[in-house]
């Protein structure tokens, strides 16, 4: 992944924590994105400190215009964008009566909108360049339903959608986009979903990050 510039959303924990640095360490630069300032430089710092190179812009990915500056401060960095990674996710579980206009709203925005501004964004960009590479993190729950997880649920189902139409938008300009399902993860948010599950028995975002990076190899062609 020399000389690859990898965008990631949600890059302060979790999942795109991991990616993020999966990237750096296979030699891409990748700028970093999330809310929270703090965490951002934190992952920032141990990248850098790992010989690696990485920019943290911070940015609200339901926000148009802080995608927009997003997009500004890589190019401005590095010139290009060659792998965009949406990360960013929330996921709120309760039972339908439960389930406020508010919470729904938030969850479709952050989890959908979020990587559809992202996607709108970089398209021509990629496009001028020749290709690129997107890739969606969507969830086992986005194929197999769960009660009481109906915004996430939800969400993640209109994730894949959203990925088989820019697929197929994308073929003739070189750009691929795909989405990563993973199953159950210990990741900060699944923990505070499921307290009391034993993190030896499911996924680690590390072993996520492994699959993501084929999709910016040359073997994803």
């Amino acid at each position: 992944m020399n000389n690859k510039v990898i965008l990631i959303t949600g890059a302060s924990r979790g999942i795109g924590r991991s990616i993020a640095l999966a990237c750096a360490r296979e030699g891409a630069s990748v700028v970093l994105a999330a809310r929270s300032r703090d965490k951002l430089d934190e992952v920032a710092r141990t990248i850098q400190s790992q010989g690696g190179r990485a920019l943290a812009a911070p940015a609200d990915v339901t926000d148009e215009t802080h995608v927009a500056r997003l997009i500004e401060k890589t190019l401005a960095r590095y010139g290009r964008i060659d792998g965009l990674v949406n990360s960013a996710g929330i996921a709120p579980i309760s039972p339908i009566t439960e389930t406020s206009l508010e919470t729904w709203e938030r969850t479709l925005a952050v989890n959908v909108t979020g990587a559809f501004l992202c996607c709108r964004a970089v398209w021509p960009i990629m496009r001028a360049q020749g290709g690129g590479s997107i890739l969606n993190i969507a969830s086992g729950a986005g194929k197999r339903a769960h009660a009481e997880w109906s915004a996430y649920c939800a969400s993640k189902w209109a994730v894949l959608g959203l990925t088989e139409s820019l697929a197929l938008e994308g073929f003739a300009s070189g750009i691929r986009v795909n989405a990563l399902c993973p199953g159950p993860t210990g990741t900060p948010m699944r923990l505070d979903n499921f307290g009391r599950e034993d993190p030896d028995k499911l996924l680690t975002p590390d072993e996520v990050a492994q699959a993501a990076l084929f999709f910016f190899s040359d073997a994803a062609q």
